[in-house]
C-alpha cells in the first residue's frame, strides 16, 4: 500500500518500533547506512536530536517523543484513509444523490436503481425528482438523467440513449373528434385539434416528421390548449381527453396495449430526442456513478 508520510519518516518510525538500526534496516529490507543516514537528515532538517545512540542501546529524546506520538497518529490516520479509498475503488458504496425528470423514473431510473442496490448493498441512494434542471453543485449531487440537448456546462455529459416523442391521444378524444389513426392523419387535421404542451416547447409547438421509409418531413403545427411542467400533467391530461401531446416511448410501451392511448401518427418517424447523463466529476467519476450509469444504460436499450 502507498504511504502518506514521507519515506524519512517512515524510516524514523521503523527504527523506533524495531528498536535499532539494524533491525530495522532488515525490516525496511534496507542498508543500514541508508537507514542511518535517512535518520540524520531527519534530525538535521527539524534541528533536533531524535535519538540518543549507543552501541547497546538507543532511547528517544524528550522532543523525540513527542515527534514520535505524532508521526505514528499521523501514519494511522493515513494508512485509515488509503483503505477507504481502496475499498471504494473496489465496490461502489456510500452516499449517491442522483435526479432525473418524471418521465424516466418509472420505465428506467427506479428500476436501474434497484437492480443498483441489489448488485451493490453498500450504495445509500438518494433520488431527487424533479422536471426542472437542477445546480449539481449547490445541491451536492453526484449524477442527473435529462433529456433534450443540454446547455454548455462544465460538467461531463454522456449520451446513454435516445427518448422518441410520440403523438397521442385517449380513444375517447379521437372518438369526439372523428379521428382514424390507422387510415393516416393530415397536418391539416392535426393542427385544428387542442394539444397539451410541456413547459419547454416554444410559444409555437411545431414539430417536423418524416414520413417511415424517406421522403419529405412535414411541418405540424399545434394549437396549444394548456402548458404544463410536468410529463405526468401532460399523461393526465391526455387520457382524460384535454387534448392530444407527447410522450416518450417508455412511457407509454405498457400503455398502447391496454388501449388508455393512440398512437396519432404511426405513418411517420418519432422525434428522437438524446438521453443524457451528468455529472461533476471530470474524466473519471467515482464507481458508484459509473455503475449508475451502466444500469441506465441497459434499461434504456431494454426499452428502446
Amino acid at each position: 500500500m502507498k504511504s502518506l508520510v514521507s519515506n524519512q519518516v517512515r524510516i524514523f518510525l521503523a527504527i523506533v518500533d524495531a528498536g535499532s538500526i539494524t533491525k530495522a534496516a532488515d525490516a525496511l529490507d534496507m542498508g543500514k547506512s541508508g537507514v542511518s543516514d535517512a535518520l540524520k537528515q531527519l534530525e538535521t532538517s527539524l534541528g533536533t536530536q531524535l535519538l540518543i545512540r549507543t552501541t547497546r542501546r538507543q532511547s528517544l529524546t524528550a522532543m523525540g517523543q513527542k515527534f514520535y506520538r505524532r508521526c505514528r497518529e499521523m501514519k494511522d490516520r493515513s494508512n485509515a484513509a488509503l483503505e477507504e479509498v481502496s475499498e471504494h475503488l473496489a465496490e461502489p458504496m456510500g452516499a449517491l444523490r442522483i435526479t432525473g425528470p418524471h418521465a424516466m423514473v418509472e420505465c428506467t431510473i427506479a428500476p436501474a436503481l434497484s437492480d443498483l442496490v441489489a448488485r451493490y448493498p453498500r450504495i445509500e441512494p438518494e433520488l431527487i425528482v424533479d422536471d426542472q434542471r437542477l445546480n449539481l453543485i449547490k445541491r451536492n449531487i453526484d449524477l442527473a438523467f435529462s433529456i433534450g440537448e443540454l446547455p454548455d456546462s462544465e460538467f461531463k455529459a454522456q449520451r446513454i440513449g435516445v427518448a422518441k416523442d410520440i403523438l397521442c391521444a385517449s380513444p375517447e378524444f379521437c372518438k369526439k373528434h372523428g379521428l382514424e389513426p390507422e387510415k393516416g392523419l393530415l397536418p391539416d387535421m392535426i393542427n385544428t385539434l387542442p394539444y397539451v404542451a410541456h413547459h419547454w416547447e416554444t410559444t409555437e409547438a411545431v414539430h417536423h416528421l418524416a414520413p417511415l421509409g424517406g421522403g419529405k418531413p412535414l411541418v405540424f403545427n399545434f394549437r396549444k390548449v394548456a402548458t404544463v411542467n410536468s410529463v405526468n400533467a401532460v399523461q393526465a391530461l391526455i387520457k382524460d381527453g384535454t387534448g392530444i401531446g407527447i410522450l416518450p416511448h417508455f412511457l407509454l410501451r405498457n400503455r398502447l396495449g391496454t388501449g388508455e392511448f393512440v398512437v396519432l401518427l404511426p405513418q411517420f418517424e418519432p422525434r428522437a430526442t438524446g438521453i443524457y447523463a451528468i455529472h461533476p466529476f471530470g474524466i473519471v467519476p467515482p464507481l458508484s456513478v459509473r455503475a449508475m450509469i451502466d444500469f441506465m444504460k441497459q434499461k434504456l436499450s431494454e426499452v428502446a
